[in-house]
């Protein structure tokens, strides 16, 4: 079964479990397996246990869904952004979706003279993206609801079908190259011994 990695804050909702469930129940309804962080996880796990498990799962992952709402502040929570960068080097595909219809630059700052500032008067990028353009290029699609995301990875999914393995060929080994060259030296001598040398 193809599975796809819930990647997200949504582990710190008050109803994190109840969530994760129903985020599974959506990859079931599509024929996939959802991986939720908190799945198999120990409250007691400390953070490299859990950094390097998420990883794993991002590794045994078909593809990644992605929440990069707002968390904290107006920017998506910086765990999952770092989930994103990992399955993007793994060469995942990536599905985004946010519970915020804004554009980045239509949540942060405000308009001067020099161009879009924030408060520490920073420049604010402004390509009409709802993300950072390392996590969002404007032209990317970032769906509304975990369910649309989920639905286009499983049809992603569908379309790029993994190719059957190839049956191995069988291969000789050593010993059995070995073998056949002394057979075929012993051939060789028996039939040197009949017809070239009486």
């Amino acid at each position: 079964m193809r599975t796809l990695y819930l990647a997200g804050p949504d582990i710190f909702r008050p109803d994190a479990e109840t969530h994760g469930a129903r985020l599974k129940q959506v990859c079931a309804a599509h024929g996939l397996k959802g991986l939720y962080p908190l799945d198999g996880a120990p409250p007691e796990a400390g953070a490299d246990a859990i950094r390097r498990k998420c990883m794993a799962e991002i590794d045994s992952a078909d593809a990644v869904v992605a929440n990069i709402s707002p968390f904290r502040g107006p920017h998506m929570d910086p765990g999952t952004a770092f989930e994103l960068g990992y399955a993007e080097a793994r060469r995942k595909p990536v599905f985004l979706w946010s519970d915020n219809p804004h554009t980045l630059i239509a949540r942060v700052g405000s308009a001067t003279e020099t161009g879009w500032r924030d408060g520490d008067g920073h420049l604010v990028e402004d390509f009409g993206g709802r993300e950072n353009l390392m996590i969002a290029l404007p032209e990317s699609t970032v769906f509304d609801t975990p369910d649309a995301a989920i639905a286009a990875a499983a049809d992603h999914l569908a379309d790029h079908a993994p190719s059957p393995r190839p049956v191995p060929r069988p291969t000789l080994g050593l010993l059995q190259m070995i073998g056949i060259a002394a057979l075929v030296a012993l051939a060789a001598g028996y039939l040197g011994d009949r017809f070239l040398f009486k």
